[in-house]
């Protein structure tokens, strides 16, 4: 049965083996006849987490997409793959430390990038709290705990030259692990 008509006819449910006859195709079922997909990755990812995020983090992770022209999914992936290099190097270090010393006092990094609060600049400048605060220290189950805190007028404003006040808490618990922050960023009154 073979027909001169331009047109491919696709019946796999009751088709037994592909048949050319002039240009009408016929194909079995199971057969595909010239059909592309996507191409197989050589990395296979099938492990699927679920992520909450709320609007902070949503625009945070937006805007790393955004800068880098990635995936928001390549951006976890790289966020975790630097985290995780960050983590072994202290885990490294933390071992090295007990063989030799004792329990380990690495600290958090206190650097943070803030916004300068006048409404006439806004200008965005990296902090090193650590220069402006105080250790509280404390245990808790699973180690010692350490609140970074400051109170400070000392900042000032790269960009327009005025002083800002800052006050706030970094806490890590257990010691090298990051608990919470609360910072707050104000006009300088004085």
């Amino acid at each position: 049965m073979c027909a001169s008509t331009a047109f491919i006819f696709l019946w796999p449910q009751i088709l037994t083996r592909a048949i050319w006859c002039d240009i009408f195709i016929v194909a079995t079922e199971n057969e595909v006849i010239d059909m592309r997909g996507r191409p197989k990755k050589e990395i296979t990812r099938d492990i699927v987490y679920k992520v909450r995020l709320n609007a902070e983090a949503d625009h945070m992770l937006t805007q790393a997409s955004e800068w880098t022209g990635q995936a928001k999914s390549e951006v976890f992936r790289k966020a975790l793959l630097g985290y995780y290099r960050a983590v072994e190097v202290k885990e490294h270090m933390k071992n090295r430390a007990l063989a030799e010393a004792g329990w380990p006092t690495d600290h958090i990094s206190q650097q943070r990038l803030i916004k300068c609060p006048y409404p006439d600049c806004g200008e965005e400048f990296v902090v090193d709290f650590a220069d402006y605060s105080d250790e509280q220290e404390s245990e808790g189950s699973m180690g010692g705990r350490c609140e970074h805190i400051f109170d400070t007028s000392d900042i000032e404003c790269p960009e327009c030259r005025r002083r800002l006040h800052a006050v706030g808490i970094i806490s890590e618990y257990p010691i090298g692990a990051y608990e919470y922050e609360k910072i707050t960023i104000e006009e300088d009154e004085e």
